[in-house]
């Protein structure tokens, strides 16, 4: 990241910027723009400094380089380039456009055989930095992890099946009031987490390399209601309330078993972070395009800085078991709809956030990391 970067190395931009425009103010009455080509505590005089060894430049609203370092000057066709568009790079209009209208932006793309990373960030309402980083190293390790992920989980599908199979045979010949017959149980119990978990691992590689969707036409009720069967026994276990209210009847197009995964995931996580006999709702909001699902909890809810994180592959917070990929396969699986899953701001627990387009994705829709 941009702002990891120059943090590191005990520069921020934006901070820079600040104090810039606070010692221009207060030092004299020429304007930010005509300070920045004579102070050299300026973020442009900073990045045309020979020694400023990242390929970096800042750039304003018109996608004209105020300053290139030359690190990044390299990679231009044009020994004075002029303009941002000027590099060699795919999808810049929507990159730039994004900078000014979000206020950061990311795009991954290959270029002559590597893998490269631009980040934005605007630092200013007329200006933004721009970083470009070799991330060829990462993504070949993600690729590898994937692989590895995927094989390993194939290589336990086999034998858990196996286990889970002679254990259930067991059972009928065991009393169920004696020791064995418990200790059996005990064993299907976790050989059935065991085989979720490899169940997850394999989506998860499924959804990384591409997934492809079969859409049908189906009521937000009638998937709510079946997402809500699913999950009845760990409601019932913990003595939970599980509500569905809102537009049941409004129609939407989906692969009915990925957005019931989708779902469940996060209905699962609701009632991990659950108060004993609390609450949890399923409110269900018909948009313009898009049908909106909202789940919401009872818990500690979910702290501000780790709003993006629960969304990344093995991140875990809070007691439970498990590998972390609840929220980022349900959050992938929106994704592969067209749709966004994030964790709102909420006064109480934890409030999380689908919006699926109501019209059928195209077929071949496909999600990549």
């Amino acid at each position: 990241m941009l702002e990891v970067l120059l943090l590191a190395l005990g520069l921020s931009l934006p901070g820079v910027y600040f104090l810039w425009r606070r010692k221009t103010s207060s030092d004299s009455r020429e304007s930010p723009s005509e300070a920045s080509d004579t102070d050299q505590t300026s973020p442009t005089s900073l990045l045309k400094r020979e020694d400023w060894p990242w390929p970096m430049a800042m750039v304003d609203e018109r996608r004209r380089l105020l300053a290139v370092t030359p690190a990044l000057k390299a990679f231009f066709p044009v020994p004075d380039p002029q303009n941002l568009l000027e590099l060699p790079f795919p999808g810049l209009v929507e990159f730039h456009e994004k900078v000014f209208r979000e206020g950061q932006s990311e795009v991954k793309f290959e270029w002559q055989g590597r893998w490269w990373r631009l980040e934005g960030r605007r630092i200013a309402p007329e200006r933004a930095a721009v970083l470009l980083s070799d991330i060829t190293r990462e993504v070949k390790l993600a690729e590898k992890n994937r692989m590895l992920s995927a094989t390993l989980a194939h290589e336990f599908r086999t034998p858990l099946t196996a286990i889970k199979g002679y254990a259930e045979a067991l059972e009928e010949y065991l009393p169920e009031e004696k020791f064995p017959r418990k200790a059996l149980s005990a064993i299907l119990s976790h050989t059935e987490r065991l085989a979720r978990l490899v169940r997850d691992l394999l989506l998860l590689s499924s959804l990384e390399t591409g997934l492809n969707l079969r859409p049908e036409p189906m009521t937000a009720g009638d998937l709510a209601e079946t997402v809500a069967t699913l999950v009845a026994p760990l409601v019932k276990e913990k003595g939970l309330t599980l509500e569905i209210v809102g537009s049941r009847e409004v129609t939407l197009y989906a692969d009915r078993d990925y957005l019931v995964q989708a779902l469940l995931k996060v209905l699962e996580n609701a009632v991990r972070f659950s108060p004993e006999r609390g609450k949890i709702r399923l409110e269900i909001e018909k948009g313009t395009e898009e049908v909106l699902f909202r789940i919401r909890d009872e818990g500690p809810g979910i702290p501000e800085t780790i709003r993006e994180r629960i969304f990344e592959p093995f991140f875990r917070e809070g007691p439970g078991k498990g590998l972390g990929l609840g929220l980022a396969l349900a959050r992938r699986l929106a994704e592969a709809h067209g749709g966004t899953l994030i964790a709102e701001a909420s006064d109480r627990g934890a409030s999380l956030l689908f919006r699926i387009p109501a019209n059928a994705p195209e077929p071949s829709q496909k999600v990549h990391n």
